[in-house]
Parts: structure tokens; sequence; C-alpha cells
């Protein structure tokens, strides 16, 4: 914990706190998110792929080298040397089919940094709006703080004029004590938040508008998380028919000189060697391979669908939360005003002597919780936007 608080105030030392918008500190925790970097990086491997299945030669050529005498038999003179280079060819059709496979990976990989990227985003609201959630409910602990303050003071000021008993003070002094230590643990919740979205994003400044609109809407086709899914399912095609287009290994083409003489007293005559190495496809090599391709189809094919169904129930469940925080929010609004209204008249009533501070305590809690809960749904309603939009897959 002292660590982690530490870590804390040296954000607060070292980052300036300035408004910035949502969308430009989601490109913040995109630059300190590991898991973003190393999708970054694998752009690289995507493209020495494209370069690979685009080569002339299906993988590295190879020297040959040999030597054949008799020098350790019957010494007679024999000597031969064997000097050339074994090319690998493409088999009929596999060089497309590794095309194909390349391009659909790096496809896939565009599709999965967009659907990290929605993923980021996602946390990054939850974090924001926890932020804000604080900080309304130390307000809101802070205003009940003063009032309680101030009501204490009064008490201890009738108390001493013998209107009121000294339980009364000490009911309003326990008030006030509540009060304060509620404002202590609410700012300790802030930090915690604080802390969370700092080592989100590396900054401390909260956007300068967090505010979302949303037009609620089916599942749209470009989904990221969806178009991850598909992207996934044409890479595991790909692998498919890469595995049936290399059903053996690839022939190698070789091409040499040869320099020999059969005797110590033959001159040295040289040829040219051609040769083709042709390996044969067997079920032993295959179906291991094929299967294993067939199998990540068929698994990429039943995460697509296990998406799309739950990306439509989250779409769907974040709708009716939308519409049931703003019912909610009216709901609250107007006991709020109904609790301030009461305690206003309780309050007088008070001043005048006609209500005992048990009653006034009982109104300014009531008023105090209608407002919290006004708060809250406020931060509801506004957090359910933010979340439909990421159930549709709405980036900042």
């Amino acid at each position: 914990m002292r660590r982690t608080l530490l870590i804390f105030v040296g954000l607060l030392l070292t980052h300036p706190v300035y408004a910035v918008s949502l969308r430009a500190t989601l490109d913040q925790a995109w630059e300190t998110s590991p898991q973003a970097q190393t999708l970054e990086a694998r752009r690289a491997e995507s493209n020495a792929q494209i370069v690979a299945a685009n080569s002339l030669l299906p993988g590295s050529p190879a020297v040959i080298l040999s030597h054949r005498g008799d020098q350790l038999t019957n010494n007679a003179g024999l000597n031969e040397w064997e000097a050339g280079i074994a090319l690998p060819i493409w088999l009929p059709g596999q060089r497309d089919a590794r095309q194909r496979q390349a391009q659909a990976g790096k496809d896939s990989l565009e599709a999965s940094i967009r659907a990290l990227r929605l993923k980021l985003a996602g946390e990054l609201r939850e974090s924001i709006w926890q932020v804000r959630q604080t900080q309304a409910q130390i307000q809101l602990d802070e205003a009940r703080a003063r009032t309680a303050k101030k009501l204490a003071d009064d008490v201890a000021r009738r108390v001493r004029a013998g209107e009121l008993a000294r339980t009364d003070l000490n009911l309003a002094q326990n008030e006030w004590r509540t009060a304060q230590a509620a404002v202590l643990l609410s700012r300790t919740r802030l930090l915690q938040a604080q802390q969370t979205y700092a080592t989100l994003t590396g900054m401390t400044a909260l956007p300068d508008d967090i505010s979302e609109s949303v037009l609620p809407k089916p599942l749209p086709d470009d989904h990221p998380l969806l178009e991850d899914a598909r992207k996934a399912i044409e890479t595991a095609q790909a692998q498919v028919r890469l595995a049936v287009e290399s059903r053996r290994d690839n022939p190698e083409l070789g091409l040499g000189m040869r320099r020999e003489r059969g005797s110590l007293n033959d001159p040295y005559a040289d040829s040219v060697i051609i040769s083709m190495r042709l390996p044969l496809s067997t079920d032993a090599r295959n179906l291991s391979l094929i299967s294993a391709a067939q199998t990540a189809l068929v698994d990429a094919q039943s995460q697509y669908n296990r998406t799309r169904l739950t990306l439509e129930f989250q779409i769907q469940q974040a709708g009716q939360s939308l519409q049931a925080t703003g019912q909610l929010l009216e709901m609250a609004q107007q006991q709020r005003a109904a609790a301030q209204e009461n305690l206003e008249l309780i309050q007088k009533s008070f001043d005048l002597g006609e209500t005992d501070l048990f009653a006034l305590l009982r109104a300014r809690a009531a008023a105090f919780d209608a407002g919290q809960a006004c708060n809250q749904q406020e931060i509801a309603q506004a957090l359910s936007r933010a979340r439909l939009n990421q159930a549709l897959g709405v980036l900042p």
C-alpha cells in the first residue's frame, strides 16, 4: 500500500494537471498498456510473414559439398568432388495459400488491435466514472459535515442559554463526528480510484468532458470484437487451405558441378548435375496437421457465435439499464426535492423550539440520503450511456 501511494504521489509531481479529451486519454492509456505494445510489435512479425509468402522460394536454399576417393582403400587415384545448391520449390497452389494465410494473419492482427483498444476503452470508462462518483460523494459528505458542524455549534449555544439539554449537544456532536468520518472514508476511496486511473493512463488528470451521447441501435456488423472473431475465422480457414495444399514437404531442385577421375592415369572430367528430390505424401504426416487446422477453424466459428450472442445480450442489457436509470433519476430528484422541503420546514420548527432534535436529525438524514441517491443516479445514468456505447463498440 505504501509503495502504491508513493507511485501515485510521484505521478502527481511529474505529470501536470491539464484538461484533455476522452480520446486523448485513451491514446495515453494505449501507450502505457503492455498488451497494446505487444500487439504493435507483432506488426513487424506479420509483415515478415507476408514477405516470406511472396518470396520465390518457400524456404532457405542449401549448399551441397561432397568428396569421394579411394585413399583409404586401394589408393588407385579415384578422386571426385561435387559442389552444388539445393533449392526448395513451391508445391502447386501452396504459394497462393501461404499468401492468403499471411494476409489473413495481418488482417486478424489489426482486428485484434482494434478489439483490444475497445476493451481498454471500457476499463477507462469504468475507472473515470469511479473517480467521478467518489468525488461527488466527497462533496456530499463535506456538505453534510459543514451543516453538522453548524448544527452542533447552534445546539451548543442553546445549551449554554438553557434552551436545550446536554444530551442534545451530545447527539449533535456525534452527528458531526460521523459526518467527519464519512469524509475521511470517501477521501480514502477517492485515492484508491485515482490510483487505479493513474495506473491505467499514466496520468492523474481526468478528461475535460467525459459525458457521452448515445444512439441505441442493433449490433453493428463492424463491431471491433465481432470483427476480431470474424478475422479469426478467416485466418483459420486460410490455415486449413495451407495444410491441404502442403500435403508433402517441399520438393528440392539440385544444381551442381562434379569434377572426377577414375585413376591416377585418367584426366579430370567435369560434369553438370541436375537433381530433383520429391518427398512423398503420407497420412502419418498430414492427418494431424489438417485435423489441427480444422479444429482451430471449428473453435474460431464457435467463438464468433458466442461473441455475437454475448454482444447482443450486452447491448440489450445496457439499453434497458439506461432506460431504468433515467426513470430512477427522475424519482430520485423528486424525493430529493421533497426531503429538502421537509428539512427546511422542520429546521424552522426546531429554531422556534416546536420540534425536538431527534426529528431534525431524522429529517437531515433523510435529506442527505435523498441527495446521495440522486447523485448516485446521475452518475449511474452517465455510466449507463458509456456502457451502452461500449457494448455497441463505439470508441471515444
